[in-house]
């Protein structure tokens, strides 16, 4: 299966493009989107960081980059992953408030580096 937004080969059952993050389920998504952007940091800066929704993987960011997904309304699962550090929370989409905006940045903690959310931000 291919994305329909950029063309990049999806694996099959998958929700999101890896590459650019669109919806490739065939649900209706209505006006939702979710923006991440991570912000600048020493810690493990020139290793981008996978991003995940709801469990599936949406793409990865190096620092200074920032993607847009779409999305459904209501809570969404968000995490991140880099080098075997995780972080994540909880984002919740409303119809107010329909595209959002995540801000993270990837700390040094005593072993591994650790992605963390730093703010959300509403984009309406």
């Amino acid at each position: 299966m291919f994305c329909n937004k950029c063309g990049s080969e999806v694996d099959n059952g998958a929700k999101f493009c890896n590459k650019c993050g669109a919806n490739v389920d065939g649900e209706t998504t209505g006006k939702a989107s979710i923006v991440f952007r991570r912000e600048g940091g020493i810690a493990a800066a020139l290793i981008p960081t996978k991003v995940f929704v709801d469990n599936n993987l949406v793409g990865s960011l190096g620092v200074g980059e920032e993607m847009t997904v779409m999305s459904t309304i209501g809570k969404h699962r968000i995490d991140f992953n880099i080098m075997g550090g995780n972080g994540g929370g909880e984002v919740e989409i409303s119809s107010e408030h329909p595209n959002v905006k995540v801000f993270f940045k990837v700390c040094m903690g005593m072993i591994t580096a650790k992605p963390k959310i730093v703010s959300i931000q509403n984009l309406d």
